[in-house]
């Protein structure tokens, strides 16, 4: 599970938690991005801040992992360089789950060498506010059979499990939707209002002591 964590929130940790019951994963491994290529509108906050604000948030959580991989690496954080490390790390034994949401993957088309990228993991795709499954059906490598089921989740079905014309699993799950943005803390702390009950305590004091977004 991938993002900047520019701070990370509940909302990020809870479909962290719902995904890995769902799909029955051995962990999640939360990946803080160096730069993202999509978010040059604004400066993002030291990866050494965000790095340690992941930690914090997921220490309390046995099956919370975090890594530096993207980090590590330094430039701009494509995913699919992401996950060959990961392949390499893992001698190719684990199997992959790309977490997103349904917003992001709906545009994975414009994403960097997304071909590629659609043969070595699969994917967990979840609910997000305003944005419906049908418009995955412009997704590279959606079968014409899985149309049905981004109607069906649009519906209210719960989860459905489809496969990528590359092999790949496309798991798709509605979640609670915690609609809880980055963008509107960091706007809430420079203007002095409360954060509390929407990021873990422990985020929110490292926050304040470093004095970040104010």
């Amino acid at each position: 599970m991938g993002g900047t964590f520019d701070p990370i929130h509940y909302g990020h940790l809870y479909i962290a938690e719902e995904v890995r019951q769902a799909a029955r994963l051995d962990k999640v491994l939360f990946i803080p991005s160096a730069q993202p290529p999509h978010k040059t509108d604004f400066i993002v906050t030291s990866s050494d801040h965000r790095l340690e604000m992941v930690r914090l948030a997921t220490a309390g959580n046995p099956f919370f992992e975090v890594s530096a991989i993207e980090i590590e690496m330094g430039g701009t954080s494509y995913s699919v360089r992401t996950v060959e490390q990961l392949i390499n790390k893992y001698d190719g034994k684990a199997g992959l789950y790309f977490i997103t949401g349904v917003d992001a993957f709906a545009e994975i088309a414009t994403w960097f060498d997304v071909e590629r990228l659609l043969t070595l993991c699969h994917f967990v795709v979840t609910s997000r506010p305003g944005y419906p499954f049908r418009r995955l059906e412009a997704v590279p490598h959606i079968k014409p059979e899985t149309l049905a089921l981004l109607d069906e989740m649009d519906a209210g079905r719960p989860c459905a499990t489809a496969t990528l014309e590359t092999g790949r699993d496309l798991i798709l799950l509605r979640t609670l939707q915690l609609d809880i943005a980055a963008t509107d803390l960091r706007a809430r702390i420079r203007s002095g209002r409360s954060i509390r009950y929407l990021l873990p305590d422990s985020v929110e004091s490292y926050i304040m002591a470093h004095s970040l977004y104010s």
